[in-house]
């Protein structure tokens, strides 16, 4: 603006709004600028600044000053039935041109266009620029909300879990029963009894069923990986963000370093998780045949009020793997950094949900590197989100059963594919957010009817008539064909496991890692 200009500004904005009263000997600026206004402090748009006129300022005086001040009006339905206006100035005079407008007798108010955002918890840990997945599941909004609970646990049934990786050390679950000193002053992890009466021997942090032994240390890699993603140390400056970040995780070793085992010990790691204490269990593996005993450990687990989530399998074909297919599981398909379904995904009618599993960026052990980090893919990484965001949930009061969690769940997903729910996504891409925030059905009470006491009639006595014969119809025989007898096999927890590694026989069900390695 001219200098000149500048100057006569108050001026000619005193003129423009005659009605406007005078102050003193000399007019306040109305609607002038302040030369010697001072850079505004607060985060703002830079050209806009807001402004509310009272009622009683005049349509031309309004545009008169608006014009002296150099600003527009930019259109704004909504705001105008607030009776607020957005100007757009020039850049920088944004601060000079609210003291002059606040100056104005006929300004209501006059504020910046202040910068809002979204209320976020970003972690400092170095590998959070190389995760897509907790911010497309917007854990970054669910943080603010909760990071979890140190109750809440998280077992990882699996090839177990990196004991000494120092972004999981210090998430590691301790027993209760197996930890502290017994009566005679020794060390329960490492007395030799099986203090807490669980039929294992010294099980202080998980069990490793595949070796009979209580050192559930990962040899293979997948388990630590799943691990990371679902409750890594978080906020920490180290490694990787965990989506749960209070969780304990409890490890439980159920397959080789080849990433194979059984179903007998994969559902005694699903009983053995149920008894102490899990709240969420995760299931990155699978196989292709339903399995009763598979069926009867998931079932316990659902009747103890604890969270099941399992992947649904990388054959990228019709036909979602068991546990996942089990109704009291919430199976999990895989997207991408896109939400687009990941090529290796199964499907099916089974499928209940979506999580982010292309190339995740998680903890891993390798016998190369040991504790370390890797890129892997497969719905065995998608199923940890949803743990983690279970976890979460299960964290908070109202929701308090698998119930209220899979339902917080499923109503707050993203739609992806299909309208609605369709095999590909099931209900969508878990919202961790929009699922904290959902408010669960509270069971309604059934009222109970308590009659008031009566007294009882005395009976009068009455003739008895007599029974008029009626047709009694013959009823013919079937024959119901004699059942074959069939063996059911009952799962039991071993007293005393030996020592002496398993070796699977041919009757063994098998159950493998639901994983791609990342090229």
């Amino acid at each position: 603006m001219n200098p000149m200009l500048s100057r006569l500004a108050p001026l000619l904005c005193l003129v423009a709004l005659a009605a406007w009263p005078l102050r003193a000997a000399l007019p306040a600026p109305a609607c002038g600028t302040a030369a010697s206004a001072s850079p505004l402090a607060v985060t703002h748009v830079s050209a806009e600044v807001v402004v509310k006129f009272k009622p009683s300022a005049a349509s031309g005086a309004i545009q008169s000053c608006l014009s002296t001040l150099g600003a527009q009006v930019k259109s704004s339905p909504a705001l105008k039935r607030l009776g607020v206006t957005l100007l757009k100035i020039p850049a920088g005079r944004a601060s000079a041109t609210l003291s002059g407008l606040r100056q104005n007798p006929f300004v209501e108010y006059a504020e910046p266009n202040y910068l809002v955002r979204a209320v976020d918890v970003i972690p400092n840990d170095p590998g959070w620029s190389s995760q897509y997945g907790p911010g497309a599941i917007q854990a970054p909004q669910a943080w603010s909300v909760t990071t979890g609970s140190n109750s809440v646990v998280i077992a990882v049934i699996d090839t177990g879990v990196d004991l000494g990786h120092p972004d999981l050390a210090s998430k590691i679950w301790s027993n209760p029963g197996e930890t502290g000193a017994d009566a005679q002053g020794n060390d329960k992890r490492f007395n030799g009894v099986d203090d807490d009466g669980d039929g294992y021997v010294d099980d202080w942090q998980g069990w490793d069923f595949y070796n009979a032994d209580n050192s559930p240390q990962d040899d293979h890699g997948h388990g630590t990986h799943v691990a990371g993603i679902a409750a890594a140390e978080s906020n920490n400056g180290l490694g990787i963000t965990g989506i749960a970040w209070d969780a304990p995780i409890m490890p439980l070793k159920v397959l080789d370093n080849r990433g194979s085992g059984s179903v007998a010990d994969l559902a005694s790691g699903i009983v053995w998780a149920t008894d102490h204490g899990a709240r969420v269990i995760n299931l990155s593996l699978g196989e292709n045949s339903p399995s009763m005993l598979m069926e009867n450990a998931v079932n316990y687990a659902y009747a103890h009020n604890v969270v099941v989530v399992a992947a649904a399998g990388n054959d990228g074909t019709l036909g979602v793997l068991y546990p996942a297919a089990s109704a009291n599981v919430i199976a999990v398909a895989s997207t991408d950094a896109s939400n687009n379904r990941s090529s290796f995904s199964n499907y099916g009618p089974e499928i209940d949900l979506a999580a982010p599993g292309s190339s995740i960026y998680s903890t891993y052990w390798s016998a190369a590197s040991g504790s370390t980090y890797f890129t892997k893919s497969g719905t065995s990484m998608a199923a940890p989100h949803v743990a983690g965001l279970a976890a979460l949930l299960a964290s908070l009061p109202q929701f308090g059963t698998v119930d209220q969690i899979r339902a917080a769940l499923q109503n707050t997903a993203l739609d992806l594919g299909s309208a609605g729910w369709d095999q590909y996504y099931g209900h969508g891409l878990i919202q961790a957010y929009n699922a904290l925030n959902f408010t669960p059905l509270t069971p309604t009470p059934t009222l109970t009817f308590t009659p008031s006491p009566t007294a009882t009639p005395t009976p009068t006595a009455t003739a008895t008539p007599t029974p008029t014969p009626t047709f009694t119809p013959t009823v013919v025989p079937t024959v119901t064909p004699s059942p074959t007898s069939t063996q059911t096999p009952t799962p039991s927890l071993t007293s005393t496991p030996s020592a002496t590694p398993r070796t699977a026989s041919a009757l063994t069900f098998y159950v493998y890692l639901m994983m791609l390695y990342s090229k």
